[in-house]
This record gives C-alpha cells, structure tokens and sequence, in this order.
C-alpha cells in the first residue's frame, strides 16, 4: 500500500514535468535575426527616421443637437420663436449668445446688472463687469409647516459669490462670458445659473 509521502512525492514530480513541458517551447521572437542595414544607392539621401509620424484628420463639425457635446453637457436654452439669446459652450467657458451686435450687447449689459439685484457693481478699464451675486431662495409655499422646514435650504444650491462678465463680438452676434472674480472659469453650475439670472432681463 502507498504511503501518504510517497503520494504527496509524485504529485510533486508531475507538477515538476508538467511545468518544464510547457516551459521548454520557445517563443518564435527567440529564433529571429536582425536584418542588415538597407544599401542607399549614390545620389540618394538617407530617410529621416527619427521624427516621429504625425497623423492629421479632418475637424470633425459638432452636431446640431438640443445638447451640446462639449464639456460640459448643458442644454441649449433657446425655447421658442422669440428667443433671442441661448447658453453655449466654447474653449474659453460657457458664455451667453445674445442675437445682438457687440456695442449694444455692452450696453444693454451694464444696464441689466444693475437691475438683476446685484451689489458693488463696478467696470474695469478692460470694459469687465464685476459684481457680488447674492442668491434668494423664495420658498413657494408658506405656512407653519414650510418655515418649520428649514432641511430644504440646505438641499439648494447656493451660487452667491464675486463674478465677472465681458462681452466679445460674435460676427452680428455677441458673447457674453463669465468668470469667478479673481479670473477663474465658473462651476459650470455657478455659470449656468447666473448667465440664466443675467438673460432673463438682457433676452
């Protein structure tokens, strides 16, 4: 009868084969050979191989969605004949496209903040607007049991804060771009929000 050793010896030596079997075949990259260097005939040059390949493909056009495909994914605003104005995205930020040329935008758009609530509203050389955006939060019902519930504030979003705004030429079109106070791109929640604020009375 075989002892439990003499089972636990054998196991160890199929192993032991099985491994070296699969191991002893050798992959086919081992058998290769370098080829010689290629033989420039006289009068020709020697190829450049050392930049590196550079693929150029077409621009691609965006799609003429409700949705725009560019980070990040806001919806267009424009609802209705009347619009005149829509939230866009380019690479400088999300911006406000008003159906309007520049120098009116500009000027309608000083006007517009003053009377949007805004506070310490000031404009730079650079013809920038800057302003202190505080949010309100009207509660639509009104009772005992609404002033009781003070968790539903919490839940909302608060975008009150310093901002900065500036209109650039569009074509007959202009741009209105907005920005945190010290220069940095807007949350694009942030950014949505105010420039919605701003067009409710700019159009």
């Amino acid at each position: 009868m075989i002892s439990r050793y003499t089972c636990y010896l054998l196991v160890l030596v199929l192993l032991f084969v099985a491994g070296c079997s699969s191991g002893g075949r050798k992959p086919e990259y081992y058998e290769s050979v370098e080829t010689k260097s290629l033989i420039i005939p006289e009068g020709l040059d020697t190829p450049l191989s050392r930049s590196a390949l550079i693929i150029n493909s077409p621009p691609i056009p965006l799609p003429t969605l409700a949705l725009e495909s560019g980070p990040p994914r806001i919806s267009n605003t424009t609802s209705g004949i009347d619009a005149n104005s829509h939230l866009s995205w380019s690479s400088e930020g999300m911006y406000l496209l008003v159906e309007d040329n520049y120098e009116s935008a500009e000027r309608r758009l000083k006007i517009v903040i003053s009377r949007s609530g805004m506070q310490n509203i000031r404009q730079d050389e650079n013809g920038v607007h800057r302003f202190d955006y505080y949010q309100k939060f009207d509660d639509l019902d009104t009772g005992l049991f609404s002033s009781l519930a003070f968790w539903r504030k919490d839940q909302r979003e608060d975008y009150s804060g310093a901002y900065q705004v500036y209109v650039r030429p569009d074509g007959d079109n202009a741009r209105v771009y907005i920005k945190y106070a010290d220069g940095t791109d807007c949350e694009p929640d942030a950014a949505e929000h105010v420039l919605t604020v701003l067009r409710a009375r700019l159009g």
